[in-house]
Parts: structure tokens; C-alpha cells; sequence
């Protein structure tokens, strides 16, 4: 059996609801897991509290704010150190078009998920901005052809 840290299965079905659907109202979520809109509303407060419900956010269409390309960028720094990671990790938070950044094993210390309008802006992108940042040697990039899965959701 799973460990979920104190959650309750009525937690569990709260948050598998929302994370369905973020925008059903208290109400249509209370008669949904079976329990009155206050408690309800007291259990969704707690997980917001407790950090086991983020956020709550639209998923916007790509194509209908111009950022239709996804490029996998692979970041090699220069040097291995807690400052130069440290660097390139608070420049990289600062990058609009960075939707992910994950420090990694591998040959690569990091792996950026980056959505732009087309190759002419990641081209701009790349020379302006990702070679800028604090300690990049190398970059690495993969042009995403089709995103087959992309919305993925917890499962629990």
C-alpha cells in the first residue's frame, strides 16, 4: 500500500477530481467525492495549506499565444560547483520561454524545456539568451516533431 503521508482517501478523491477538472465549483466537487460543500471546502483548504494541492491554472493552447515550438535544450556548464549551479538555476527561473528546468544526471547537468514561436525566435532565443546564461559550455538541442503526451496528471 501506498504512503500519502497523512492524506486521507477523501483527500485523495479531492485532489483526483481537481486535478480532472480545476474548474468544477465547491459545490460540484462536494456532491462529486459525497460530502457537504463546507466540509468540502475545509478538506480543498487544508490540501492548499498542507502544499499537497499547488496550484489550480488553465492549460492555454500553444498555438493561440505563438508558442507553438517545443525545443529539449541539454545544458553541459563549465564547472560542477554549488555557486555555478546555483547561477545558472536562478537566470534560467528568470526565462519566460523556460516552461522546465531539471538538474540531472547523465551527460548533461541540465535538460530545459523551452516553448517559442518557431526556429527563426528559438534561433534569437539561443544566441541572446541560453548561451548567456551563468557558466553554459555546451547546449544541446532536440526540436520536439510531435508532442504525443504532454498533459500528463498524477496518477495515485
Amino acid at each position: 500500500m501506498d504512503d500519502f503521508s497523512g492524506l486521507s482517501v477523501l483527500d485523495l478523491k479531492i485532489m483526483r477530481a481537481l486535478q480532472e477538472n480545476g474548474r468544477l465549483s465547491n459545490a460540484e466537487l462536494a456532491k462529486l467525492v459525497g460530502i457537504s460543500s463546507t466540509s468540502c471546502w475545509n478538506h480543498t483548504q487544508r490540501l492548499f495549506k498542507i502544499g499537497a494541492i499547488l496550484n489550480i491554472r488553465a492549460s492555454i493552447n500553444p498555438k493561440m499565444v505563438q508558442r507553438e515550438t517545443v525545443v529539449l535544450v541539454g545544458v553541459v556548464l563549465d564547472r560542477s560547483t554549488p555557486e555555478s549551479f546555483s547561477a545558472f538555476e536562478v537566470a534560467a527561473q528568470g526565462l519566460n520561454q523556460v516552461l522546465e528546468c531539471y538538474l540531472v544526471a547523465g551527460e548533461v547537468d541540465y535538460f530545459l524545456k523551452v516553448r517559442i514561436k518557431d526556429l527563426a525566435a528559438f534561433n534569437r532565443f539561443h544566441s541572446e539568451k541560453l548561451i548567456a546564461l551563468p557558466g553554459v559550455r555546451q547546449v544541446r538541442t532536440f526540436f520536439v516533431l510531435n508532442e504525443i503526451k504532454s498533459d500528463g496528471v498524477l496518477l495515485f
